[in-house]
């Protein structure tokens, strides 16, 4: 006897690529036969004839299987996947060019190697996993922040490398309270309070720990990215429970399921938006812009906080000496300045050694923080070194120890500290010009446009929510970059992702980014936790 149903099933698997899919979409396939079956049946038709009419009026098995591994499929990234490795690979090569320089002897440029494997795992894996591991993630998270807070309160020296990571855990906390969001999205703006509240806490954490934080940068990110994912998750109607606008998913997604009981197209209830729902969402962005506003007070409510922001936006009235960042602002500013549109920065030597001493600067305001001639060959010069330097330090002075004269001084000697890193488009404007450091530029601007494109046509709401933030995250962490290498660096330096490298900051964003491919590449194709608390394919 013929089984209609499993040789019709059979066919539409067939045609699925995505072999794990196969089993849940025959699965409905097979319901909705059952279902056709039954009202045959009861119309007093045999079970094989009610099998076989039922089955006919399925259609064409392998047109359904087509059309079905149309709607779910794993979709790919080639553009933004080429640019990615093409930035990698520039920061690759800038860090191995960079290995000479004293502050890279230590290799950092071997960070590449994890970073890509987790960018592959991340890509190939993160997704899944998140949601498999949906429930307990947020509450982890914070467990693991709280411990990593406690630790660093002790100041104990065999814990400075917990203080060296927590930037990354703050960092990292986005993504976290965001899932914690949509876990609880069903309780609207009570949710939207309690993930502004954790992210204040978070931001007034390290206000305690009196002085400069070099985490103060990371709250800010942390904060641009829990409230403009917050924007986005209110503005698609994911805290109101609306299906969401036909404007927020791509024209050719909207009816490309063959059957309605399939999902993957959109339903009427999307195109009629009640006047209480505009409304509500519309209250969600004012809470959620009044919590940026508060969390923006907190990273200015100690004395030391303020004095960052104020260097921030006003650096030169804060040059004491030529150790201080914004005196590094100052220079950079400088050099660029001088710098053509083509070709690489020409200084005479006594330009160069003006500009290594900070005689260009402090000659006419302190001369006493003008560098100090270090090269000795004689015991009689060493002699007369060490003087200088306690006399400086007796006037409560530190400046710096020059180790080169007009002889050999070279642009390498001048530019400001930790520049093998943390001024990378900078240097590149300095060494090619301003053509080569606008192209970086475009190259930078280029791959934020196809990630936040990539992002947009993403229509599962968790995995929106959370390459949102990720998206959003890494853009500021660039925007902070790019502004410290004009002269306007916020607390301690950003990385760049991929150009900077940053030693462990190369694995973290490639962690995020690849989090933000992965939910792209398995938008269509992995489960999504719903109202009801099961699970479905979209």
């Amino acid at each position: 006897m013929a089984d209609y149903k499993k040789d019709f099933l059979d066919t539409v698997e067939e045609q699925i690529a995505y072999k794990p899919l196969r089993g849940v979409l025959g699965r409905e396939l097979e319901e909705h036969i059952l279902d056709r079956m039954e009202e045959y049946e009861a119309g007093g038709a045999s079970r094989g004839e009610a099998e076989k009419q039922a089955v006919k009026d399925m259609g064409d098995p392998v047109v359904i299987g087509t059309e079905l591994n149309e709607v779910h499929r794993i979709q790919k990234a080639p553009a933004l996947t080429a640019v990615t490795f093409l930035l990698l690979l520039g920061g690759l090569v800038g860090s191995v060019y960079m290995r000479w320089s004293p502050e890279q002897f230590s290799n950092g440029f071997l960070y590449y190697i994890p970073g890509l494997l987790v960018l592959a795992f991340m890509a190939w894996k993160g997704y899944p996993l998140v949601v498999r591991c949906f429930n307990w993630l947020p509450w982890l998270a914070g467990c693991l922040f709280l411990a990593g807070e406690l630790l660093c309160e002790q100041n104990a020296v065999f814990l400075w490398q917990i203080n060296y990571f927590r930037y990354f855990g703050v960092l990292l906390f986005a993504p976290f309270l965001i899932l914690l969001a949509y876990r609880l999205r069903r309780q609207g703006s009570k949710t939207i309070l309690l993930v502004l509240a954790l992210c204040g806490v978070c931001i007034f954490l390290p206000g305690f720990r009196g002085g400069y934080s070099r985490d103060l940068s990371a709250c800010v990110v942390l904060a641009a990215g829990v409230a403009g994912t917050l924007l986005m998750m209110a503005r698609r109607d994911i805290f109101t429970g609306e299906v969401p606008r036909p404007e927020a998913i791509p024209a050719r997604e909207v009816s490309c399921a063959p059957f309605p009981f399939m999902g993957g197209g959109v339903s009427n209830v999307g195109n009629r938006q009640a006047d209480g729902h505009i409304l509500r969402r519309r209250g969600f962005y004012g809470i959620i812009l009044g919590g940026l506003a508060v969390m923006g007070c907190l990273l200015t409510f100690t004395d030391s906080r303020q004095q960052v922001f104020l260097r921030f936006v006003n650096p030169d009235a804060y040059i004491c000496s030529t150790w201080d960042d914004t005196y590094n602002s100052a220079l950079i500013r400088r050099l660029l300045s001088r710098t053509p549109l083509v070709g690489g920065i020409d200084l005479t030597s006594r330009e160069l050694m003006d500009y290594g001493t900070g005689a260009w600067y402090f000659e006419k305001r302190d001369p006493r923080q003008i560098g100090i001639n270090a090269v000795c060959e004689t015991e009689e010069e060493q002699r007369e070194w060490e003087a200088a330097m306690a006399r400086a330090r007796e006037e409560g002075v530190l400046p710096r120890s020059i180790r080169f004269d007009e002889s050999n001084v070279t642009l390498w000697d001048i530019l400001p500290q930790h520049y093998h890193n943390n001024y990378r488009i900078a240097l590149c404007i300095l060494l090619f010009g301003w053509l080569a450091g606008a192209m970086v530029l475009a190259a930078v601007g280029g791959f934020y446009l196809l990630l936040f494109a990539c992002i947009r046509k993403i229509r599962g709401r968790l995995a929106f929510s959370l390459s949102c933030c990720c998206g959003i995250c890494l853009a500021m962490e660039g925007i902070l970059y790019i502004l410290g290498n004009f002269g306007y660096q916020y607390a301690s330096f950003t990385s760049l992702p991929m150009i900077a490298e940053g030693r462990i900051s190369i694995v973290v964003h490639m962690a995020m980014l690849g989090l933000v491919f992965s939910a792209y590449r398995y938008d269509r194709v992995v489960p999504r936790y719903l109202e009801d608390g099961k699970y479905c394919i979209r």
